[in-house]
């Protein structure tokens, strides 16, 4: 799956996904978006309620509580940094555009697909 990032908790192995299904759970369960909940978690990163809602969110099927149970498992620093590559894997900086790609016009040129004039 595009994005996630997997893991092992309680003898499973798991994913945590930012999909856009992930982001819609999240909001649905703190009436924040996630762009909302990172730039509240850069000022507040002890902000504990909202760590484990990303988590939940981001790992389908499961609850609050049992998402705290995995990042118990998992130690806190963990659990942030799965929270963190999983956000970096659904936002990836965008490609550097190459000079060729910009049209500099040292690339080939376009083939024509039409007749030539006579």
């Amino acid at each position: 799956m595009r994005g996630a990032i997997a893991f092992t908790a309680g003898g499973e192995e798991r994913t945590i996904r930012f999909s856009t299904n992930a982001m819609c759970r999240y909001q649905d369960m703190s009436g924040e978006t996630l762009m909302q909940a990172v730039g509240a978690l850069q000022k507040t990163p002890d902000d504990m309620v909202r760590q484990r809602r990303l988590f939940s969110a981001g790992v389908a099927g499961l609850s609050e509580e049992e998402a705290g149970d995995i990042m118990d498992e998992l130690g806190l620093m963990e659990a942030a940094d799965l929270i963190g590559r999983a956000f970096d894997a659904a936002f990836p900086a965008p490609e550097p555009v190459t000079a060729d790609a910009a049209g500099n016009g040292k690339g080939k040129p376009a083939k024509s697909g039409g007749a030539k004039a006579s």
